[in-house]
């Protein structure tokens, strides 16, 4: 069986540096490290000195170890090319070490992603579709007890389930969405009512379920609406549903339990700068690893959240008008550089679909009314609509005709974060790896 080696996973190259050394750190869904032998020498080389800048990286779901590395090095090595290409500054010296971080967050995607057939396709197709399945039942089940796992496997094998199957599909499936919602400081969990409605709303007649829910104009059921007993589901998008609550929570801990105590011990072994980079539920790993905890070493230099899959609301000052502020707050007093996010229209998991998986029945009605481009529930996602209420400022993109004239962000003022609307340059989810993205990362690092 091959070891994770305890130095550096490779080297990459970097233009007018020596290699830089790229570290993977695997976590379980707990957040202990699976490679302590590989923190430890992390820790060691980072204490030499010998580095100006480390930067750390989460991915978001659906990534498995391959795909995870290659979503680094596309990334890594796209910002390195824009920088040789273009004959960029960097700061003098720069000598980067890279690390990227490894969870287990394999899930069925969503929204505009396609999810594999489960047993239409043939061949080698069909067994690759029917294995990752296996998987993330198994995944989902291994939180229920062991008589609700069984029912919960005989459920999800049906092509279709009833309205009442589905009813009893949450029920079953409890442990995975009764936690408290610190990112909006809300303490009413999540009930069977709200998930099924929000299922019948996704199943809507027409096959087009992400069209036109959740934005002004769209169709949304009302406050209350239950499903229609003649109604049935797809498994599949049981499945993505639940894959939300369940990914939610585990990126938490990861962050909170594992990532945290790694960027702690980073921050205090060394004065290097550290930029922290994630996507997805990569965003909310990343700030569980920042604001857990009362004390922290010194502030990271800078964040960049790209499509985070997290409430809009989750820096605000004040969520539910009672003085309780975003679960992630904290966050803006722990980074030097404003906070930069990224959001974009045309992410339809986020902009379409994230909000109302995690809506409660007191939402259904602010989905409504909501104007064009504004949230329509508190619990629309930071990568759909931006950051709101947190003194941030939403700026527009910079595209490759103003990169090319070398414009820049401006990065001086005492604005905490700063919601960048990338809908010309991120085309869905996983279209996070562009020149935008790096120029932006670039800023950061030349600020």
């Amino acid at each position: 069986m091959p070891t994770l080696p305890p130095g550096p996973y490779q080297s990459l190259p970097c233009p007018d540096a020596p290699p830089a050394p790229f570290y993977v750190l695997p976590f379980d869904k707990r957040g202990i490290c699976e490679a302590p032998a590989t923190r430890t020498r992390l820790l060691e080389e980072v204490a030499t000195g010998r580095y100006t800048d480390i930067f750390l990286f989460s991915h978001g779901w659906n990534n498995d170890w391959p795909g995870a590395v290659r979503s680094y090095r596309r990334f890594i090595d796209g910002f390195m090319a824009m920088v040789q290409a273009r004959q960029l500054t960097l700061p003098t010296p720069f000598r980067p070490l890279l690390v990227g971080i490894h969870w287990p967050s394999a899930a069925l995607t969503f929204g505009d992603e396609e999810a594999p057939a489960m047993a239409a396709e043939t061949g080698e197709g069909r067994d690759l579709a029917i294995a990752a399945e296996t998987d993330r039942l198994r995944d989902l089940a291994e939180a229920l007890p062991a008589a609700d796992a069984a029912r919960f496997y005989a459920l999800l094998q049906q092509p279709r389930l009833t309205a009442p199957e589905a009813q009893e599909v949450v029920q079953l499936a409890a442990p995975l969405y009764t936690a408290t919602d610190e990112e909006v400081a809300d303490a009413a969990a999540l009930n069977a009512a709200n998930i099924v409605a929000a299922w019948s709303a996704l199943a809507e007649p027409g096959g087009r379920p992400f069209d036109e829910f959740g934005i002004a104009g769209g169709g949304i059921a009302g406050p209350g609406a239950a499903a229609d007993i003649g109604m049935s589901f797809d498994p599949r998008l049981i499945v993505r549903g639940l894959t939300v609550y369940q990914m939610k929570d585990r990126a938490g801990a990861v962050g909170a339990h594992g990532v945290g105590p790694l960027l702690r011990d980073l921050l205090t072994v060394c004065t290097a700068r550290v930029h922290g980079a994630g996507h997805s539920y990569g965003c909310r790993v990343l700030l569980s690893a920042i604001c857990f905890g009362e004390t922290w070493p010194r502030p990271l230099h800078s964040l960049l959240l790209m499509q985070g899959a997290l409430s809009h609301l989750a820096f605000a000052a004040d969520v539910t008008g009672q003085e309780r502020p975003g679960g992630y707050r904290r966050a803006l007093d722990r980074v030097f550089l404003p906070i930069l996010c990224t959001f974009s229209q045309r992410d339809a998991a986020l902009h379409r679909f994230f909000h109302l998986v995690l809506r409660r029945d007191r939402d259904l009605g602010e989905m409504k009314i909501a104007a064009a481009g504004e949230p329509p529930s508190r619990y629309a996602a930071l990568g759909g609509y931006g950051p709101r209420g947190s003194g941030e400022q939403l700026i527009r993109v910079l595209d490759d005709d103003a990169i090319e004239a070398g414009a820049r962000y401006d990065l001086s003022s005492l604005i905490p974060i700063i919601g960048i609307d990338a809908t010309a340059t991120i085309s869905d989810h996983g279209d996070y790896s562009n020149l935008s993205t790096y120029w932006m990362l670039y800023n950061l690092v030349t600020a």
